[in-house]
């Protein structure tokens, strides 16, 4: 399996963003959704909705021409707006690559990829969810303690991309383990989350991002964190964050 470089799709989703916040009064207002159509009408020769078998999502062809199909029988907007980006970032990254290798963008109804390349496609998802919702954006509105619902209807996107968005930025900028990233991640993005658990998790953000933080030594800033991750536990450790 060919593997594929992630900082090209980093790149391109930053420019994507620095764009589409212009048009916003500030950050928690981000909505890339209509920035994302936009953008894959003026670079494909083709872009429609059609009712694609096999339960696909979405699929980009490249011959004489790029065509981009998004399957019009999904219901649930934060998927399909996300398969639209999914799309994008194939149509920005990749058209050489399908074009000598058709059929290798399917995906398919839980959003996997149903191909031989399953690099090209975790790279597309990975754009995808960083341009509905990057990392200034998704730093703002958890500064700014904003429910997930109010995540999923003004960013447009689905509880799991926001669980993979929040443990992808924790791990990184928190110097926390992959494991306890995903286990704070879900323990504000899951279905049956606690709200107490939730407000801890605000506090816990607060915390982490606190200036005075900043000269400590990388090591110091880890054990830090993993201490307020811990803390998790109870969530009544954050009970001043209300």
């Amino acid at each position: 399996m060919e593997k594929v470089n992630y900082k090209g799709a980093d790149l391109l989703a930053h420019r994507f963003e620095i764009r589409v916040i212009r048009h916003f009064n500030n950050a928690i207002e981000y909505n890339a959704v209509p920035f994302i159509l936009t953008e894959i009408q003026k670079r494909s020769d083709d872009f429609f909705q059609f009712p694609l078998s096999n339960g696909l999502l979405g699929t980009t062809i490249v011959d004489s021409a790029v065509t981009v199909t998004i399957n019009k029988n999904i219901a649930y907007e934060p998927r399909r707006y996300f398969t639209c980006a999914h799309e994008l970032c194939h149509v920005l990254l990749d058209t050489e690559y399908i074009r000598s290798h058709p059929g290798i963008d399917t995906e398919d109804k839980n959003g996997l990829p149903s191909s031989k390349n399953s690099s090209r496609e975790r790279r597309a998802n990975h754009f995808a969810a960083l341009v509905l919702l990057p990392d200034t954006i998704l730093n703002a509105l958890m500064m700014e303690k904003k429910s997930k619902s109010y995540i999923r209807h003004q960013q447009k996107v689905s509880y799991e991309t926001l669980k993979y968005r929040i443990s992808d930025f924790i791990q990184l900028r928190f110097l926390l383990s992959r494991s306890m990233a995903l286990d704070i991640a879900s323990a504000f993005a899951d279905k049956d989350a606690d709200p107490l658990q939730q407000k801890g998790i605000y506090g816990f953000w607060h915390a982490a991002e606190d200036e005075n933080i900043s000269p400590l030594s990388r090591q110091q800033i880890a054990q830090k964190n993993n201490d307020l991750a811990l803390g998790l536990i109870d969530p009544m450790v954050f009970e001043g964050c209300k």
